[in-house]
């Protein structure tokens, strides 16, 4: 008795949140209008789902009394997966009649919706939730997956966080899943920048964060309720709050496209909204439903059939040629209807109607059976694509290892330049570092002397020998001594004259000491005749730099003492300044010089080379089209998409090593428009351009440019059956073997 005293109690006093529902429906709406095309960023509406489920699932376990993971998975069984195994096989058993339908990934995606992981198997299928077509009816199902993910694990979670709550403090737990949700949320965006954009968008990883703010929700109103003020709870403040988040929402679905560089942040935001459209909801509770509610609540009460059908409703559809209008208007008829009919049958509980709602179960059980048998006996290709994802891998090492030869080979073109002025690439304040840091050996006279401390300065690495009245014959003896050492550092600087010259051998033998290093030779105020001798000296040695600091220095009597030749401060400075000078410029020049050889050969040898780029189609074919093109570049990536090939474009432009011939070889998978291909030949719009078309016909994309050409290798194809495997994209070996010939036909 006191156990139907309290159920009863519990349902008199149950509460109708209708704007919990009006969220529930908006929400489903704006992801079918994505789904039909109609709103760009009716995708963005998952996130306010994902809320949603986190939320619920911890408010529904704190109103059980006692929570039970029997009574838990029971019911998620029932209302998850059990609708969704019908939708499943039935669309199976629709797609048999369907015989110009070609699902080739039926029986692998088909195993990965049952067992909860189809986010991840299309991840590994490269499937594109973004895609303008539709390669499956099951590509809206990451969603449940994700959802099923969760539902696996919440109630440990659950079980440990309340834990923590009963024992400790409410606080801490409500802390713990906030710092998770602010974490998880945080990974998101970083993930959205670092990684491809369908990881980020599939992966349960990067989108749990939503589900995190859901339950941190759910606890906090659990145990502390809305995060409102008084004055947010009164009914018209509240409701006004609902309808400006909707209308908020409703802007960002409708202008924020998937390729928006704010993708990330706008999920997070409407994640965040989402969390206070549930506060204010909750804040509006009612007892009594009046027709309006009554239909806003049956339509959310099927809006998770809704989401399961208009997959599969919209890929039937897509082939149908009828008008655009008509053909949208029956979708959304149809996919309400059985998402109703669904809807009734599987709701077991509710007594009205039972005779009629067991026969629909048996009708749909009945249909689901014969899916299950088609299921069953679809011919599996796994092996097949297994075989191929091999070949691909072996040819992907072979590629691999031959392009770092042929890296290899171009680098050695760079090495003389690397050796000398390693990693300079980025430009002249680079070379300002490197002339900083040189090893100088400086040798002079009192000149020198005076300065020594500045030359310390401006070069740390630097040995400084200076003496007063040193000779120019004392030149010789210091540098095989510094030899004798293996002391010897480059450049060597040399100030000696000023006490004198010396002969002609004493010269020679200094600079034979000096072999292989550049060398700089400042001549003197005080001695023209020395300057006379060095200057005609130098023109016998390629490493000779006569500094002219007689001229340099000349008016500026600033520089210099009473006897004109050694130096004030300023003067100690200027002579400093005037070395690192001579130096730096020789160095920049010889970088130049080598800098405009190199670029100069290499573009003369990428006139005669040719760069293919490519995905599986190319790479399936390696070994025969690596055969003929041996001294090729091949920038080949399965997974390519248009970004990562722009990019790769822009990389090597930017790098000046993009051949003069560029193939493009690409199959249907990496779904490139002629937009796309239109940007990719004006990034190469000084490049000849050969665009391979495989899967379909490219002609339209040629506009008269001059420099494209399309190679139609589409036709062959299409007049030969066995060039193609099962899935209709990639080549058997037969085909690979025809378009390497193609090739070397048309390029050679």
């Amino acid at each position: 008795m006191g156990r139907n005293k309290k159920t009863k109690k519990k349902k008199n006093n149950k509460k109708y949140f209708k704007y919990l529902d009006i969220i529930r429906l908006f929400s489903c709406i704006s992801i079918f209008l994505y789904h039909l095309g109609i709103l760009k960023g009716g995708y963005l509406a998952v996130c306010t789902f994902f809320v949603l489920s986190g939320y619920l699932s911890c408010v529904s376990a704190f109103n059980d009394e006692k929570f039970s993971l029997k009574k838990y998975y029971t019911k998620r069984i029932k209302k998850l997966y059990v609708p969704l195994f019908f939708v499943v096989f039935i669309t199976i058993l629709i797609t048999s009649f369907l015989p110009n339908i070609g699902w080739f990934n039926l029986k692998p995606e088909t195993n990965s919706v049952l067992f909860g992981y189809n986010n991840f198997w299309q991840l590994g299928a490269n499937m594109d939730y973004f895609a303008s077509h539709n390669n499956s009816p099951f590509m809206h199902l990451w969603y449940i997956s994700i959802l099923m993910q969760f539902d696996l694990v919440f109630p440990i979670l659950y079980g440990i966080l309340k834990k923590i709550g009963d024992k400790t403090n409410k606080i801490i737990t409500c802390i713990i899943t906030c710092l998770i949700s602010i974490i998880s949320g945080f990974y998101f965006v970083k993930a959205s920048v670092s990684e491809n954009m369908m990881i980020t968008y599939y992966s349960t990883f990067t989108r749990v964060f939503s589900l995190f703010f859901g339950l941190t929700l759910g606890f906090i109103h659990n145990y502390y309720g809305p995060i409102l003020t008084d004055r947010m709870k009164e009914k018209d403040f509240s409701k006004l709050g609902i309808y400006f988040y909707l209308l908020v929402l409703a802007g960002l679905f409708i202008f924020t496209d998937s390729k928006s560089l704010y993708f990330s942040s706008i999920m997070i935001l409407v994640t965040l909204i989402t969390c206070r459209l549930i506060d204010y909801s909750v804040s509006n509770e009612q007892n009594i439903l009046s027709k309006k509610d009554k239909i806003v609540k049956s339509l959310s009460e099927v809006s998770y059939e809704i989401y399961l059908i208009q997959y599969p409703v919209i890929f039937f559809f897509q082939n149908i040629a009828i008008n655009t209008i008509i053909k949208t208007v029956l979708i959304v008829v149809i996919t309400i209807l059985l998402s109703y009919v669904l809807h009734f049958a599987t709701n077991i509980k509710n007594k009205k109607y039972k005779g009629l709602r067991y026969f629909v179960l048996i009708v749909i059980s009945a249909a689901s059976l014969f899916g299950v048998y088609q299921y069953i006996v679809t011919e599996d290709h796994t092996a097949e694509m297994e075989e191929l994802e091999k070949q691909l891998s072996e040819n992907a090492k072979k590629m691999e290892q031959n392009q770092e030869d042929y890296n290899t080979l171009v680098k050695e073109e760079q090495e003389k330049w690397d050796e000398v002025l390693e990693n300079l690439e980025a430009g002249e304040n680079q070379i300002k570092d490197i002339v900083s840091n040189l090893p100088v050996v400086a040798i002079g006279d009192s000149v020198m002397l005076g300065a020594i401390d500045n030359l310390h300065a401006t070069f740390p690495n630097s040995y400084v020998d200076a003496k007063v009245s040193r000779s120019l014959w004392k030149a010789s003896g210091i540098l095989e001594e510094l030899i004798n050492k293996n002391a010897l550092g480059e450049p060597i600087v040399i100030n000696l004259g000023a006490n004198g010259d010396c002969s002609l051998g004493c010269k020679k033998e200094i600079m034979e000491l000096c072999k292989g290093k550049e060398v700089f030779w400042l001549n003197t105020t005080n001695n023209q005749e020395f300057n006379k001798n060095i200057l005609a000296f130098s023109s016998k040695y390629s490493n000779l730099h006569v500094i002219d600091w007689n001229k340099l220095s000349r008016g500026h009597e600033e520089y210099f003492y009473a006897d004109g030749i050694h130096l004030t401060g300023s003067g100690r400075k200027a002579y400093t300044q005037v070395v690192y000078n001579a130096i730096y410029q020789t160095y920049l020049d010889e970088y130049n010089v080598k800098k405009a050889e190199i670029i100069k050969k290499h573009e003369e040898e990428l006139k005669n080379k040719i760069t293919f780029y490519g995905n599986s189609v190319l790479l399936n074919a390696y070994d025969y089209i690596h055969t003929n093109f041996s001294e090729a570049q091949f920038v080949i990536n399965k997974d390519f998409n248009f970004e990562m090939i722009k990019n790769e474009l822009m990389k090597a432009l930017e790098e000046k090593s993009l051949s003069y011939n560029v193939v493009f070889a690409f199959d249907n998978s990496i779904n490139l428009s002629t937009t796309d291909y239109q940007e990719l030949i004006k990034l190469c719009e000084n490049h000849k351009i050969y665009i391979v078309a495989i899967n379909s016909d490219l002609s339209n994309l040629v506009n008269n440019s001059d420099n494209v050409t399309i190679l139609d290798f589409y036709s062959e194809v299409k007049n030969n059956e066995d060039y193609l495997l099962s899935d209709k994209k990639h080549l058997t070996d037969k085909g690979n073997q025809a378009l390497n010939n193609f090739l070397n036909d048309k390029l050679m």
